[in-house]
């Protein structure tokens, strides 16, 4: 197990990637701390699934938005634990709103919760490890929209630039005390939401058209990227942001092809490899 003794702390612990993670981490040897603000029952519930697992795990609720919760949320986890070695941000605020409904109090809202609180978090967690002597593994969660925008994602994009930027930020302030600093940024993922908007599965169909892999990432797909940050696998990287979406950032002009283009260049592709 590559995580072996690791004591991790993972914030939006009960949220479906949050929750994926904190399991992942428990089967590679870490035990884990998970932050909730409103779902309780379902913290409390991952709890006994890591502890059948055969690793410690305790539930904490904090709002990211206090950082006198978040302080508490740290000393906890150090009390439960001895230490803190891992850092995993991973809660959000996310409703889609269109721009010019905006209201100056929801963006509040996701400042405060999606680059505030991941800034304090990120910074107490790293505080605790510089107190330890080092090292330490931080990842942020962000989201492919920081960069593949919609109209109705302005204010959930500029926060999750904001992290990306962050990340980079404190790897450079806290490489020279061993701590390394990356992000994942998942494109759409089915968790139980997006599954909800995709009943039909023709729905999926203007995501997957324009996905090179054809289809939505799944909330397993995401974890493995964290936990590859979080090992010696990793020894070397730090300040990276890593997309998790089946290739949908990089698609450029190719999901609008027609299908009379597209038979065309099937014919190319076919004289192209009768000629070789």
């Amino acid at each position: 197990m590559m995580l072996a003794g690791k004591k991790a702390l993972v914030t939006g612990g009960a949220g479906a990637i949050g929750s994926a993670i904190a399991v992942g981490l428990a089967k590679e040897g870490a035990d884990v701390s998970l932050c909730y603000r409103h779902s309780q029952e379902k913290a409390e519930r991952l709890v006994k699934v890591i502890d059948k697992a055969g690793r410690r795990a305790i539930c904490v609720r904090a709002d990211v938005r206090e950082l006198g919760e978040i302080r508490h949320l740290v000393d906890e986890t150090v009390a439960s634990f001895g230490r803190l070695d891992i850092v995993i941000n991973c809660h959000t605020a996310g409703p889609q709103i269109p721009l010019l409904e905006v209201s100056e109090e929801t963006l509040d809202e996701f400042i405060d919760t999606n680059l505030r609180g991941y800034f304090l978090v990120a910074q107490q967690g790293a505080r605790q490890m510089v107190k330890q002597g080092g090292p330490g593994w931080i990842v942020n969660v962000s989201s492919i929209s920081s960069r593949s925008l919609t109209s109705t994602y302005v204010h959930y994009a500029a926060t999750k630039g904001g992290i990306e930027a962050m990340t980079r930020g404190m790897a450079v302030a806290l490489g020279r005390y061993g701590i390394r600093v990356n992000c994942v940024a998942p494109g759409a993922v089915m968790t139980p939401t997006v599954a909800s908007m995709f009943a039909e599965p023709r729905n999926a169909d203007p995501v997957n058209v324009r996905t090179p892999l054809g289809r939505i990432v799944t909330i397993e797909e995401c974890v493995g990227p964290v936990l590859f940050f979080c090992s010696p696998e990793s020894s070397g990287i730090t300040g990276q942001v890593l997309d998790v979406d089946g290739g949908y950032s990089i698609q450029g002009m190719e999901w609008l092809l027609t299908d009379e283009i597209l038979k065309f260049r099937e014919n190319l592709e076919k004289k192209g490899y009768e000629k070789a």
